[in-house]
């Protein structure tokens, strides 16, 4: 049998190890349209924006990052990770923080010395 200092460690790096792991965050990808008014731009049809190639765009209202491949003539969207947090409370988040502020944060407790931390998405 193991001593509780030592249960405590390896259940602590069990959690911190799948807590890494079961990160992923989600891109999507959108046909891009094409505006005359806006030569060598994607033009996303949802927030009415012009977008310069490999350029990041924020949208406000929306937590996400968004890029304009032109050469692929497409709109990627990465959104927060899903993250899974066993044992830890997930806190509000405000939309209308820029990405990636505006992702999830989790209160955890610390299992060896009991303080309470935050884990950002």
């Amino acid at each position: 049998m193991c001593s509780l200092k030592v249960c405590l460690v390896f259940v602590a790096a069990v959690i911190a190890i799948s807590c890494i792991s079961s990160t992923n965050a989600a891109v999507f990808t959108q046909p891009a349209a094409f505006h005359p008014a806006h030569p060598g731009k994607c033009f996303d049809k949802i927030t009415r924006r012009a977008m310069l190639p490999n350029k990041e765009y924020k949208p406000k209202g929306i937590c996400a990052v968004m890029t304009c491949d032109i050469f692929r003539q497409t709109i990627n969207i990465e959104t927060c990770p899903y993250v899974e947090m066993p044992g830890c409370e997930e806190l509000p988040s405000d939309p209308n923080w820029a990405f990636p502020k505006c992702c999830a944060q989790f209160k955890c407790m610390d299992f060896k010395t009991g303080k309470e931390f935050i884990v950002s998405a």
